[in-house]
């Protein structure tokens, strides 16, 4: 009973941090269950993508109402990212994954580290050779009224870091969430909000897709898997609370995607760890 109710209060602080900058909490979780709760690898990865389902359908009904998704972003991030995950899989064969993951976990550290020395200056305008791809054919602005808010997407290069991010996540065996976010922030300058709403819907998809590739291997045991998606479900509802009480900034919020970064490079290199027993 110990057990399952420190299990249960784990996964409420993953989902509500998860919940907060929009990465789901899963590259968290997977470790904890191997490390603390002495889960298989397989059945840990399993249960924490059944744990992201509800977690990512509450937190996108209270984002509907506040019509703060993107549905355009998340379709030119998530169908390119759908084919980039079954390239990632079979480029597991051809390349040496492991000294590649090693080498993204340290990129995805320091991307952590980068973010928190940066988030308190001001953005440059107008430089830079993002700035210029971003204005190239097939960019347009997007405009969220409710919001007031107002900003240039470039279809062909969102669909190009789509691609990207998908293959990460099957060439590396992780999601590709705690990716998309950043890139949405940084690289096209979307509102922190919108980009952290827009990252939690494209879950729901991830999260169906995994569930389904996950159960038909049997990584999937619903006696431990059901209390964990309540207690995300529950971390989803208190992550919600706090933004609504607390208001967070756009600087507050790269800061916490900062900390977020830099905690999923190290638990990418944990996980790395167990999978291989270095």
């Amino acid at each position: 009973m110990i057990t399952e109710i420190l299990l249960f209060l784990a996964g409420i602080v993953v989902s509500t941090f998860g919940t907060l900058i929009g990465f789901g909490g899963g590259v968290f979780m997977v470790p904890i269950l191997i490390i603390f709760f002495q889960f298989p690898i397989e059945l840990a990865i399993g249960t924490a993508m059944s744990a992201l389902l509800p977690a990512s359908l509450v937190a996108s009904i209270f984002n509907f109402r506040e019509k703060s998704i993107d549905y355009v972003v998340a379709s030119l991030l998530q169908f390119p990212a759908m084919m980039g995950t079954v390239m990632g899989a079979f480029l597991v064969a051809f390349m040496p994954v492991l000294q590649m993951q090693v080498l993204f976990s340290v990129f995805v550290t320091a991307v952590g580290v980068y973010m928190l020395a940066t988030y308190k200056q001001k953005q440059r305008q107008k430089r830079g050779m993002v700035y210029r791809l971003n204005r190239m054919p097939t960019s347009f602005i997007r405009k969220n009224h409710p919001r007031h808010l107002a900003y240039r997407l470039n279809g062909g290069l969102m669909a190009f870091f789509g691609l990207f991010t998908g293959t990460v996540a099957g060439l590396f065996g992780i999601g590709g969430g705690f990716l998309q976010t950043p890139i949405m922030i940084r690289v096209f300058k979307i509102p922190s909000q919108i980009a952290i709403s827009t990252s939690l819907f494209i879950l729901i998809i991830t999260s169906i897709t995994g569930i389904s590739s996950h159960y038909w291997l049997g990584h999937i045991d619903w006696t431990k898997s059901l209390p964990l998606m309540l207690a995300f479900a529950v971390g989803a509802l208190l992550g919600k609370a706090v933004k609504g009480q607390s208001s967070p900034t756009q600087q507050s919020s790269e800061r916490l995607i900062g900390i977020g970064l830099m905690l999923a490079g190290v638990s990418v290199m944990v996980h790395i760890f167990l999978k291989y027993q270095l």
